[in-house]
């Protein structure tokens, strides 16, 4: 087992279970530096890189309970660090996606049929993460998409959303 300035990776572990926030600090501190270069080096993307981890050391601090099941903790992070990586191009391709579907004409008669059934399809996967969100926000997506209504015209109108404008400066 490494030892980390009198720390044990299960005695940091038992620590930060525990709720000792210095302890939590001391291993962030520790990997931080390591996972940083890691995530970059697979997303090429600083900012995206920082929020994974920022994601994946809160989910750290939120189940320190459990961290002793944590057998081998370098390996634990650094798969934690893969399935975020994983969700997060997951992520990305939706987005592109629904660029793409966005950036189609309606499907004419005019398109290759190859070209009007990828269409659909697209339109249908949209459409079925669209209906996974939750009410309200599915509710102002729409708004927003279908009907083309601005952020202001959506904070307007009378309902239960509850939407604060920003004040400009």
């Amino acid at each position: 087992m490494k030892k980390l300035n009198g720390y044990t990776y299960t005695g940091l572990l038992a620590d930060i279970a525990s709720g000792n926030q210095a302890a939590f600090s001391k291993l962030y501190d520790l990997f931080y530096p390591a996972l940083i270069r890691h995530v970059v080096s697979k997303i090429n993307d600083e900012t995206a890189a920082q929020d994974i981890l920022h994601d994946l050391f809160l989910s750290l601090w939120k189940s320190r309970e459990r961290l002793s099941q944590i057998e081998s903790l370098p390996a634990y992070l650094y798969a934690s660090c893969r399935y975020l990586i994983i969700q997060h191009l997951r992520k990305l391709s939706l987005v592109d996606k629904y660029e793409d579907i966005q950036s189609l004409e309606i499907a004419s008669k005019e398109q290759p049929l190859e070209d009007r059934l990828y269409y659909r399809y697209l339109l249908d996967k949209v459409n079925q993460e669209i209906d996974n969100l939750p009410e309200k926000c599915r509710a102002i997506f729409k708004m927003s998409r279908n009907d083309y209504m601005s952020n202001k015209e959506i904070a307007e109108i009378p309902s239960n959303f509850r939407i604060n404008r920003r004040k400009s400066n």
